[in-house]
């Protein structure tokens, strides 16, 4: 839905736009099943917001709550914070919606965040689509196919009505793709015979302990030799890289706590989530019901209106319509021998256009050719003399 509606291939990421202008149950809306990345940047805007009372402090309170007391998330990012080695905390479950939360650190540079310019978008796509009443009004004056004009004026406002019934049918076709994805994407958690929350991530490797150093140190001892001390090197690493592992594997310890808690609390709240997808998908199916409507109305329009078919579509129409109002014509047969006269001699231009270019490309005064004339000659030259 995000790839399809927003360009966006990732919608895991979101920036602080989002935070400050939606509430959890207003986002999470389209995170059924599904992962939120927050920042630790994110996150500690938020808070410099909320005690700069800048933004929206209302939403902004909603989310560190959330984040703080009904994620439990709160006390590990304030250790992430601190901490020189800990990168990203994570999974944190929200169980009604059966939604993971993880908070990271640093994120890539070609992760694009989501916005709530974004999400205002597949909002408005969500909303029942409004009919027009000046489109509808004149759809009711062209019941029947009658093609008979009385005025010039009268072609004038079918063409102008025809244009408009093309931009809204553009429009409810976005809203009708939108309805079937949304109504896909509910139906599928309602289908998923194995819906629960997620797994966290594999517990982190313990890395490997150097090798001891050579026999070198062994014939020291033999001989009574004190040992020198050896430079920071392999086993300085080691003993960071263990120090990282103990607290990755304490974060991931958490992690597999609130897992066990997530799947302790699903039976509870999992019929109540099937309900409420499938309630909302029969909601938008009212929708797509009102939207299919809508576009019966527009392209009845169109195919009621006195140009023909061939010519429905917006660029031709304008043409007719600036003939129409500049006296080039008076009539639809007018229009159309001025814009099939106009067609013809542009098909014409085009062809002679790509003639002139390929004779161009061909001509031995072409730079480039000319060039590679002069050195081919300069070579057989050569051979010549020799």
């Amino acid at each position: 839905m995000f790839s399809t509606f927003l360009n966006k291939e990732s919608q895991c990421f979101l920036d602080l736009s989002v935070f400050i202008n939606y509430r959890p149950d207003e986002l999470l809306f389209y995170y059924y099943d599904s992962t939120i990345n927050i920042s630790l940047e994110t996150y500690l805007q938020m808070q410099e917001w909320l005690d700069n009372n800048m933004g929206n402090p209302d939403n902004l309170s909603t989310w560190i709550d959330f984040i703080n007391i009904e994620l439990e998330a709160g006390q590990d990012l304030l250790e992430m914070h601190l901490s020189d080695y800990l990168n990203s905390v994570g999974p944190y479950y929200y169980v009604p919606t059966n939604t993971q939360f993880h908070f990271s650190r640093f994120h890539s540079a070609e992760e694009e965040f989501l916005t709530s310019a974004d999400l205002a978008q597949l909002f408005n796509y969500h909303k029942r689509p409004q009919l027009d009443r000046p489109l509808n009004k004149y759809a009711q004056t062209r019941k029947t196919n009658k093609k008979g004009l009385r005025s010039k004026d009268e072609l004038i406002r079918d063409i102008s009505m025809c244009k408009a019934s093309l931009g809204k049918i553009a429009s409810v076709d976005k809203h009708i793709l939108y309805i079937n994805k949304f109504i896909e994407q509910r139906q599928s958690i309602c289908e998923a015979s194995d819906l629960e929350p997620a797994e966290p991530n594999l517990i982190p490797i313990k890395p490997k302990k150097p090798a001891e150093p050579q026999s070198r140190f062994n014939l020291l001892d033999s001989i009574g030799l004190p040992k020198r001390h050896t430079k920071p090197g392999s086993n300085s690493d080691y003993s960071q890289k263990m120090k990282i592992y103990f607290i990755k594997s304490r974060q991931h310890e958490k992690a597999c706590e609130r897992y066990k808690k997530a799947l302790q609390n699903w039976p509870e709240n999992r019929d109540a989530f099937v309900q409420k997808c499938g309630l909302e998908v029969q909601e938008a199916k009212s929708t797509l019901k009102n939207a299919l409507e809508l576009r019966s109305i527009y392209q009845d329009i169109i195919r009621k209106s006195y140009v023909h078919s061939v010519y429905q579509n917006v660029d031709t129409l304008n043409k007719f319509q600036y003939y129409l109002e500049t006296g080039r014509a008076d009539d639809l047969q007018g229009c159309m021998n001025i814009y099939e006269i106009e067609s013809h001699w542009e098909d014409v231009k085009a062809g002679q256009e790509r003639i002139e270019n390929t004779i161009y490309h061909l001509q031995p005064d072409n730079e480039a050719l000319f060039y590679a004339n002069q050195e081919v000659n300069r070579l057989i030259a050569s051979t010549i003399e020799q």
